[in-house]
C-alpha cells in the first residue's frame, strides 16, 4: 500500500460508516493519507485501521474517538451516521452510482463505488489537502464532471483544423450551436460565464490563464449578430491554455481515415460535451448533425441505420430505448473509463463487434477520427437479438412492479400483518436497489420528507411491522407512493431495461 502522508502533514483520522464491504475498500485507500481510519458497520460493529493493522481490529464503542478529521458515510446508512457518536467538521456522502444530492454541510462523492470502486489515491490526497487547508478549492471528486471546458477545447481544435477550408467556423453561431445554444440571449451568456467560473475552480488553474477563455466566450457572444469573424489568434490563445499538447497546426485530414459508412451524427440534448463533439465530427466529415430530445427518439429514424451517436456516460441509459426504437447505428461514449471496463458495466455495449467504443475528450482530435473510422453499424441480427432481450427484461420488470403494487393493496385490506407478502416486497426492493441504482438513489418528496427513494422504501418497510394500526396504514401508503415513484423514474430513465445493461 502506497503511503502519501507528507512529513509536514498533521496526523489525520477518518471514520467510514457503511454496512457492506466498501467500508474496507475505503479504509484501505484512506490509509494512503490518513493515520487512522475507524469503520462503523452497524450499531455494534466497530473497527480501527492504521498502518500497523491494515486488516482492522475490532474495538468497543467506548474506543471510538469523539471527533475525526473526516467522516465518509453511505447514503443508505444515513441513520447509522446520524446516531453515531463520532463528529467531524468535514462530512462526505457516497452512494453506488456516485450521485449524492448536494446538501448543506455535506460534500458529495461524485464517483461510482459499486460494482467498481472508482476512488483513486489522488482523490484521497486532494481530500487530505482540502481538510488541512493546503487546497482552498473543493476536491475534484466532489465536483461535477467538466462539460464546458472540454467542449470549448474540441471546438478550438476543429476550428484550427478547417478554418481555411470552412469559413462557417468563423461565425459565432457555429460555436454557440456546438455548445448546445440555438437561441442566444444575455442569460445564455451569463450561464456560460458562470459555468466557466465553476469549472475553472475545479481545475485549480491560474486565474490569469482563464482570461484567454473569457476573451473567446465574449467574442462568441458579442459577435452573434455581427459580420466580424472569430479570428485564429483568439482561438489559438484559448486552445494553448486548454490543451497542453502542441497541436495548434491544422490537421491534415487527407492523412486520416474518414468513416464514410456514416451519413449523419447524432447527440442527445443536455450535454455540452456531447453536442460539441457531434458538431466537431459533423464539421470535419461534412455530414449533418441531429440533436435528439431525450423523450422524442422517433424523429430521426430514417437517419438511424447509417448514423453514429455521441453520448456521455451519464446518457447511456438512453441507448436501450433507442435500440428498441430501431436505432442500429454505432455508439461512441465520451468517457475516461477504458472501454473494456465500460462494457462490463453496461451489457448493451457488448452487442455487435465494433459497434461501440469510447473516447476521452481530453485527448487530441485525430484520435476521435481514428476511433470513428473503426466503428460499424449494428448488424440486423444483433439488433433483433438485443431487442428481444430488452423486451423480455422490460416485461419482467413491469411484472415485478405490478406484483409489488398488488401485494400492497392486499396489505391494506388485511387487518393483520401478512408476512409472506411483506417478504416478497422486501426481496423485490432488494433486487431493485441492485438493478436500478440511479432510480433508488434519486431524492423524492413523500409527505414532508425529502429522501432518497430507497430510504423511503426502507422506512416504510420498517414501519409496516408496527402494531399501531394508524402508523402501519401510513407506512403501507408510503410504500405504495414510493413504488409509484419508482415506476415513474424507471420509465423516465430507461433503467428498467438496464440492471446489467
Amino acid at each position: 500500500m502506497m503511503n502519501n502522508i507528507s512529513l509536514d502533514q498533521p496526523p489525520l483520522t477518518a471514520c467510514v460508516i457503511c454496512r457492506d464491504n466498501r467500508s474496507s475498500l475505503w479504509a484501505e485507500i484512506l490509509l494512503n493519507n490518513f493515520h487512522e481510519v475507524y469503520v462503523i458497520a452497524s450499531n455494534s460493529d466497530y473497527r480501527k485501521f492504521n498502518h500497523s493493522d491494515t486488516e482492522g481490529v475490532i474495538i468497543p464503542e467506548s474506543k471510538l474517538p469523539q471527533s475525526v478529521d473526516a467522516i465518509f458515510f453511505h447514503s443508505s446508512d444515513h441513520l447509522l451516521w446520524r446516531n453515531c457518536p463520532v463528529k467531524s467538521q468535514y462530512i462526505f456522502e457516497f452512494n453506488t452510482p456516485g450521485t449524492p444530492e448536494v446538501q448543506e454541510g455535506i460534500l458529495p462523492i461524485l464517483r461510482q463505488t459499486a460494482p467498481d470502486f472508482a476512488i483513486k489515491s489522488k482523490d484521497i490526497q486532494e481530500i487530505a489537502n482540502y481538510i488541512t487547508g493546503k487546497y482552498l478549492s473543493l476536491p475534484v471528486i466532489c465536483c461535477q464532471t467538466l462539460e464546458l471546458l472540454p467542449a470549448i477545447s474540441l471546438l478550438c481544435q476543429a476550428y484550427l483544423t478547417v478554418y481555411l477550408q470552412q469559413p462557417k467556423v468563423w461565425d459565432s453561431s457555429w460555436w454557440l450551436q456546438g455548445l448546445g445554444i440555438y437561441e442566444y440571449n444575455q442569460n445564455q451568456g451569463d450561464r456560460l460565464m458562470s459555468a466557466l467560473d465553476s469549472e475553472w475552480q475545479i481545475t485549480r488553474r491560474n486565474n490569469h490563464d482563464k482570461q484567454e477563455i473569457i476573451t473567446l466566450i465574449k467574442h462568441i457572444c458579442l459577435l452573434i449578430n455581427s459580420v466580424k469573424p472569430i479570428t485564429p489568434d483568439i482561438v489559438k490563445a484559448a486552445h494553448q491554455i486548454l490543451s497542453p499538447q502542441p497541436c495548434l497546426q491544422p490537421i491534415d485530414l487527407s492523412s486520416l481515415p474518414i468513416p464514410v459508412q456514416f451519413n449523419s451524427i447524432l447527440a442527445i440534448k443536455g450535454s455540452r460535451t456531447s453536442t460539441a463533439t457531434a458538431m466537431v465530427v459533423s464539421t470535419l466529415l461534412r455530414i449533418p448533425i441531429f440533436l435528439i430530445d431525450e423523450n422524442k427518439y422517433r424523429h430521426h429514424r430514417k437517419t438511424n441505420k447509417k448514423s453514429v451517436i455521441v453520448i456521455t456516460e451519464s446518457q447511456l441509459s438512453h441507448i436501450p430505448k433507442l435500440r428498441l426504437e430501431g436505432f442500429s447505428g454505432a455508439v461512441l461514449v465520451l468517457s475516461s473509463t477504458p472501454f473494456s471496463l465500460l462494457k462490463q458495466q453496461y451489457r448493451v455495449l457488448r452487442f455487435g463487434e465494433g459497434s461501440h467504443d469510447c473516447f476521452d475528450t481530453h485527448t487530441a482530435l485525430p484520435l476521435l477520427l481514428n476511433q470513428l473510422a473503426k466503428l460499424v453499424p449494428l448488424e440486423p441480427e444483433n439488433l433483433q437479438f438485443l431487442q428481444k432481450e430488452l423486451k423480455a427484461v422490460q416485461k419482467m420488470r413491469n411484472m415485478q412492479i405490478t406484483s409489488c403494487l398488488e401485494n400492497i393493496k392486499h396489505l391494506k385490506k388485511l387487518p393483520h400483518e401478512d408476512a409472506m407478502r411483506i417478504k416478497e416486497i422486501e426481496q423485490a426492493i432488494e433486487q431493485w436497489r441492485a438493478d436500478a441504482r440511479v432510480a433508488c438513489h434519486t431524492v423524492v418528496k413523500i409527505g414532508d420528507e425529502n429522501k432518497q427513494l430507497q430510504q423511503h422504501l426502507q422506512t416504510a418497510l420498517n414501519n409496516i411491522s408496527i402494531q399501531d394500526h394508524e402508523q402501519r396504514y401510513q407506512a403501507i401508503n408510503k410504500l405504495e407512493t414510493a413504488f409509484n415513484h419508482l415506476q415513474d423514474l424507471l420509465q423516465a430513465t430507461g433503467e428498467k431495461f438496464i440492471s446489467s445493461y
